[in-house]
């Protein structure tokens, strides 16, 4: 259970991110209407991405567990890793802020390209997806979990697919809701996508920093460097 939490929580902070939640979002803005076909192509082609990179880290955790644990405990590894956490804690802390969005500005959804066919649509959800993968650092956090579950590889498969469609649910629903009252919601939506694109920016450098920070303190440890060995 305590695991299935932890998903839960994965997911929706992956929920928050660009192509998850603040594209599809300005898709609707933009085109002022709801449609369910090329929408539901591009949340299928986000989650297929997803669970595809996905079952490659399970399989790759498998295949390469028994070579990989060893390296672990090396000293070398550990400097390996007491750095890049170094670096990215660094990152997190003094990369510069996000400007914050201004209501009397521009409405960047307004300026956003619709996609015009299947095609395209599956060309978004692709490029979307691809481009966050160099940051989805709880995706990966969550298929680190996922791999530990003994559960086989068919229930890992299916929590993997439950985490997907948790990951594309929140802008799911706010798309369903659009739908049915109409223009009367477009309004706060197109309202709201600069703030959320802001806290998705905020709460990358957030992650950045904790996920880094833990690395360079656990390597730091293991060296001998902080407390005993």
């Amino acid at each position: 259970m305590g695991d299935l939490l932890a998903l839960g929580g994965l997911a929706l902070l992956d929920s928050t991110s660009l192509g998850t939640l603040v594209i599809p979002l300005g898709l609707v803005v933009r085109r002022r209407r709801v449609d369910p076909g090329p929408m539901s192509v591009y949340f299928m082609t986000v989650c297929a991405v997803y669970f595809a990179l996905g079952v490659a880290l399970l399989a790759g955790i498998d295949v390469l567990a028994e070579i990989i644990l060893p390296m672990t405990r090396t000293d070398a590894f550990r400097w390996v890793g007491l750095v890049l956490g170094v670096g990215l804690a660094l990152f997190g802390i003094l990369a510069p802020g996000p400007k914050k969005p201004d209501p009397a500005g521009p409405r960047p959804a307004a300026s956003r390209p619709a996609p015009v066919g299947l095609g395209a649509t599956i060309a978004l959800g692709l490029s979307a997806a691809l481009t966050e993968a160099a940051t989805m650092v709880p995706y990966i956090a969550a298929t680190g979990i996922i791999a530990g579950m003994d559960t086989g590889w068919v229930g890992r498969t299916v929590v993997l697919a439950g985490y997907c469609l948790v990951m594309v649910a929140p802008a799911g629903l706010l798309i369903g809701v659009a739908a049915l009252r109409g223009d009367r919601f477009f309004g706060r939506l197109e309202r709201i996508i600069p703030r959320l694109e802001y806290e998705a920016k905020v709460t990358l450098l957030w992650i950045a920093a904790i996920v880094g920070l833990h690395m360079a303190a656990t390597n730091a440890v293991a060296l001998g460097l902080i407390g005993g060995r």
